[in-house]
């Protein structure tokens, strides 16, 4: 793999945190290896350093095998959304899936796989942590709406063999969960 950058010192961390930096533009796919030698402290940094919000998604298969993909400002992703107060980051993610697509969750994993991303919302800089539970759908989930006030245009099952093609029009951090999905499993 290829990096657009490299980041070894806490001059080229904290340049990185910048507004003007690539990691806020919203545009830009650039991999970035943040090499140091203690990375954890370079997630509490950035957890300091930025609004940190915490969002619950799922990774939803139907009773066909079928993944659940949504469509949101033109790309390809999966249901998730932010954590209310007080609420359980797993009944987050289940309620974020049923309310952005209208399929009913039969089961969710107790377990989570985390995730971050950055970007700039409403003049603020934040960092999202994602928890991403697999779910199975309730039997008969094909009638699926998207919640248009979430800029959510399109739901729909995918098969796993056809990911590929949803690869071009989908978030980075999101193919490479897909990913895992198409290959791994």
């Amino acid at each position: 793999m290829l990096y657009e950058q490299v980041i070894k010192s806490k001059e080229q961390l904290e340049a990185l945190l910048q507004p003007d930096s690539v990691i806020f533009d919203g545009k830009t796919n650039d991999c970035i290896l943040v090499a140091v030698d203690e990375p954890a402290n370079v997630l509490e940094h950035f957890k300091k350093t930025l609004k940190l919000i915490f969002a619950g998604g799922g990774i939803i298969f139907n009773e066909h095998k079928q993944l659940l993909l949504i469509k949101r400002k033109g790309f390809w992703d999966l249901p998730k959304g932010k954590m209310e107060l007080g609420e359980k980051i797993r009944i987050t993610a289940i309620r974020e899936v049923e309310e952005e697509t209208n399929v009913k969750i039969e089961t969710a994993a107790e377990q989570s796989f985390v995730t971050y991303h950055t970007y700039l919302l409403k003049g603020e800089y934040c960092i999202k942590e994602t928890h991403w539970f697999e779910m199975d759908a309730a039997l008969n989930q094909e009638f699926l709406i998207p919640q248009k006030e979430e800029g959510i245009e399109e739901v729909l099952w995918a098969e796993t063999a056809d990911l590929p093609i949803y690869k071009e029009n989908a978030y980075p951090l999101i193919w490479s969960i897909l990913e895992g999905y198409l290959y791994g499993r």
